[in-house]
């Protein structure tokens, strides 16, 4: 019995040592529009998720052009852990999930995805990206 009680304790321990481990692989990817490939995985830690969110706050205007894929530059995906809470009048969904696109010669955008990842809608931020992207090793 006592054998029993163990082993349930036990792998009642690795399941959630697993859902913990799994939670923390969380990646940031860098994806080259030239190459058309992620060229970079980096690991989402605070102070990285914390750039991300500064710039995400920074959300200005809306996005003005009908086709947002650039045709050289960067892209980089930031998948959140948990849900931002923006209080704009451009967003009120929360924010699961950010895509900033560092187009080259041209000012920089973003692409956010609520929570259902509906109604993604592109918008400009007004913050300076360089610490975000020394943080990540990317140059432009």
């Amino acid at each position: 019995m006592m054998k029993k009680i163990s082993l349930l304790l036990f792998s009642a321990c690795l399941i959630l040592c697993q859902q913990t481990f799994a939670q923390t692989d969380i990646q940031i990817e860098v994806f080259d529009v030239a190459q058309s490939k992620v060229v970079k995985s980096i690991p989402l830690d605070e102070d990285k998720k914390n750039e991300a969110i500064r710039l995400v706050r920074s959300v200005e205007s809306l996005f003005p052009k009908i086709n947002a894929t650039p045709r050289s530059g960067i892209m980089v995906k930031v998948p959140f852990d948990s849900t931002i809470n923006l209080n704009n009048i451009l967003v009120k969904d929360p924010v699961k999930e950010v895509i900033f696109i560092f187009p080259n010669g041209e000012r920089p955008y973003m692409l956010l995805f609520n929570e259902q990842k509906k109604n993604p809608m592109f918008y400009y931020f007004k913050e300076d990206a360089s610490p975000f992207l020394e943080q990540l090793g990317v140059t432009l």
